[in-house]
Formats: C-alpha cells, structure tokens, sequence
C-alpha cells in the first residue's frame, strides 16, 4: 500500500469519517468600471441569468452608473440619473433590488431638502430602464437614504427617512407600489422606538413575498442601536416594532453606518456594526420575521482584536447558506473581509481577505447570493475602481470532523505558498483536493506548511500531531 493511502485509512480509523465537506473557489477579481467613472458606494443585484448587475455613484459630476457583469465582462456603464444629481457618497447612496429580470433601482435627488425620491425599472435584467416615477407625495416634508427591497416584481418596497421642513423629527417611513403609484409612507419607527432616528444612518428594507422588515438604527437617548419594523401583508402596514440589537451602543454622535438583511424562511437574519465593545465590530443576529421576537446575537467574528475595526456589513444568503462581506480597518490599511457558513450564523468560518491581490485602500462591500455561489462588490477610492469577485461554493467528499478533532486557525486564506498552522503540536498534513482526492502529504515544519508545488484550487487539509491531535483544515490556493 503506498504511503498516502495508509496516511488517508488512519485518518480514518482514528475518529474521522468521509463526509461532505464545503469550500469557496474564488475566480480572480474584475473591474466593472473604467478609472474616473466614480466608484461610490457600489450595490449589486443578480439578473435571472445570475449576472450581477452593479450600481454605484460618482461625485464629479454626481451621477449614478450601472454596469452588467456577462462571461466575466462588464459592460459600458449606463448612467441611470439623466436629468438630475443623486445624493451619493462612500457611505450612503442609491439601492438595487431584482427578481428575476425585473430590477428596480432607487435614488434620491439633490438638494436633499427640496427635490424628491425617484425608482427606476428594468425588465431586462438590466439592460435598458424605463421612466422615474417618484416616490414620496407633494406633502412638503424632507426625504433621504433610501433603501429597496421587492416583495414581487411589482411589488418594490422603498424605505427612507422623512423629517418635517426644517430637519425636525427625524423617522423611517416604507411606501409600497399599488396601480402603477406609490401610496403615503407608512412609519415604522413610531411608536416603537424612543426620541428619533438617527439621522445620519441608512436603512435597509428586507422582503420576501407578504413578510418585510424595516431595519434602521435608532438615536434616543443616545442609545444608537438597530430597531426593526415587521409586516406580514407586503409593506402596507407595520403593526409590530421592537429593538433588535443587545449591544446598548452609547454613543453621543452619529456612527453613519447601517443595517442589512436577508429572510431565512420564517426567519430575518441580518448584521450591523456596533462599536459597544472594544470598537466597532460586525455582528448578526436572527429574529423571528413576523413578530421580531429575538434570537441568538454574535460577533461575525468574535476572536478580533480591539486594535480593528469594522464596518459597512453586508449579509446575503438562502436560508443556512449565507455570507457576511464587511469594510476592515487596522490603522491605515482598509480590506474587505468575507465570511460564510452553509450551516447558518453559527457556522461561520474565519474570514478570508477578498481583495488580496489588490494594492490600496479597499472599502464599502456588497453580496448577493443565488444557485450556490457568492457575488461581492467593493469600491477603491485610490483608483476609482469599483471590483467585483463571485465565489463558487464546492461540496466536496473529503475527511470531515469527527470525535476528538481539535479547533485550529489558519493564515493566509487565499494562500500563495506557505500556509502558517496556529500552534506547534502538528506534524503532518494531508491534502485532499475539490473533488475528496487524496493529492499529498506535506510535514508542518515550526507551524508552516509549504503549498508551492500545488496547482490552485480549493483544499481540505488533515492535521495529525505528535499527541495524537486530530484537526480539519479548508483552504483556497490562488496560484
């Protein structure tokens, strides 16, 4: 019997059992746009080809674009705000929702306190996009930071914040579609919330057919936690309000950083950043969609040090599978980090670095999620680049966790050549490639284990150390 055969049976036979085990193949990262075409903010819907459809904004002059991604290739942007100025920044901007090829994009007009919402619609995936029509009524009130989500392709649910003349009461509203015009907003954060909003945070609608949730970030007293609103009859009425976020924030200033969310079944999942403990961090919880009645709350990645600080959180999935892409600060270098599970929020999986191969500040992420793979958008501000990376997830039959399998951490993931294992008990690794194959056995030398002479792919790497220990490794190679 050769030698990597009798590596692979005494995995086996030492408490590990063949199982299906889940990785990520990253294709290499695409511009979707031309240097000095704006990168702001960038947002991304899928089409009902899977393509990913990009939005993002420019300042000089304000102006939204969009761009669709086919074979690999973005098309020439198309500007989507003729005939007035968006309010855009790196921080809060226009919204992108689709069903299937019905997309729906919304965009607030400047001056913030005189020109109103306006929504837009493609039923090409795409392609080409009717008329404005606006949103909100001839009433005199103060609009801004609209977020949309679609209970059906008809059915575009826009979520904003509404003051009276003069920047007073600051409040979320939701209007719905009905007979080719939008209704009076409805508000979701009166009652419920105490004092007003704040003011300088964007919101997020979630839908899914009759269920909704309106996420938003409440200031009173001081207290800048996340809040939600729930209807179960497609946005025309929320009956129940209820804070969603344990962190008790107290903050004395506006964080300029919302929520997001996705519905998993019965359930709302959704992230936000809260700097209440030891800076600001990105954490998710779950709620019950139709009474927001609360359940388990964590840190997208608990062992992070004070010394970082995350931001801008954007959550995609399908009901257990989902992704967590977010904005990472260690002093002055900015990355985006991304996190995933196929087993729900619990399952998450330490965070791989997305733009690896990408020099410069890195910032302001999106995803969206369908048929198994992950799509993320983030924003260069150096070169005023807006990329783009899908990553395809791979169950694979491998040598999965069994009895006595220990915890252990990994880094660099991508890696290039040399893989550095936490900890010094490990001895031996053996690979197995996408497919379960056993492809090598590689010796842990001082916790390091060299990958040069393997081709790229994803990974499944088996420890075995001097004790005995026993531990599961995935890993993607990039060249």
């Amino acid at each position: 019997m050769e030698r990597t055969a009798s590596v692979a049976l005494a995995f086996l036979v030492s408490g590990l059992c063949a199982a299906q085990v889940t990785t990520i193949a990253w294709d290499a990262p695409v511009a979707c746009n031309a240097a000095g075409e704006g990168a702001l903010r960038p947002r991304i819907a899928l089409n009902g080809n899977g393509d990913p459809v990009v939005l993002w904004g420019d300042n000089m002059p304000m102006a939204n674009h969009v761009s669709i991604g086919t074979g690999g290739v973005f098309s020439p942007p198309v500007q989507l705000s003729e005939g007035f100025m968006p309010s855009v920044d790196d921080w809060m901007g226009s919204s992108i929702a689709s069903w299937g090829n019905t997309l729906w994009v919304v965009m607030k007009a400047m001056p913030e306190e005189s020109e109103p919402l306006y929504v837009r619609r493609s039923d090409d995936g795409g392609f080409t996009w009717g008329d404005t029509l606006r949103v909100e009524p001839f009433d005199g009130l103060v609009s801004r930071y609209p977020s949309i989500d679609l209970a059906g392709p008809d059915a575009p649910l826009v979520q904003y914040m509404q003051f009276d003349n003069g920047w007073n009461g600051a409040r979320q509203v939701v209007a719905h579609l009905m007979d080719g015009a939008f209704m009076d907003p409805v508000q979701v954060s009166a009652p419920f919330a105490p004092g007003e909003v704040c003011d300088c945070c964007p919101n997020q609608i979630v839908a899914d057919g009759d269920r909704a949730v309106a996420l938003y970030r409440n200031a009173g007293p001081n207290i800048r936690v996340m809040w939600g609103a729930a209807s179960t009859d497609g946005g025309m009425s929320f009956p129940v309000g209820a804070e969603v976020d344990t962190t008790g924030w107290a903050l004395n200033a506006c964080p300029s950083s919302g929520p997001d969310g996705y519905m998993a079944g019965d359930s709302l999942r959704y992230v936000w950043m809260s700097g209440a403990n030891s800076g600001a961090k990105v954490y998710i919880g779950s709620a019950l969609a139709s009474d927001l009645s609360l359940g388990r709350q964590l840190k997208v990645y608990g062992v992070q040090t004070s010394g970082v600080q995350q931001n801008f959180p954007r959550i995609a999935g399908s009901g257990d599978t989902l992704g967590v892409a977010w904005q990472q600060n260690v002093g002055s270098n900015q990355e985006i980090l991304f996190s995933w599970s196929v087993s729900g929020p619990d399952g998450l999986e330490r965070p791989d670095t997305v733009n690896l191969t990408l020099s410069g500040a890195q910032q302001t992420p999106d995803i969206a999620y369908a048929d198994g793979a992950f799509h993320l958008v983030w924003s260069e501000p150096g070169t005023g680049q807006v990329w783009y990376r899908k990553g395809i997830l791979i169950r694979a039959v491998g040598i999965a966790e069994g009895q006595g399998v220990d915890p252990v951490s990994s880094w660099p993931n991508p890696v290039d050549d040399l893989l550095q294992v936490e900890g010094t008990r490990w001895n031996q690794a053996a690979l197995f490639d996408a497919l379960g194959k056993l492809v090598a056995t590689l010796p842990v030398t001082a916790g390091t284990i060299d990958m040069s002479t393997l081709g790229p792919g994803s990974y499944a790497i088996h420890l075995s150390g001097r004790d005995g220990a026993k531990a599961l490794l995935r890993v993607q190679k990039s060249r």
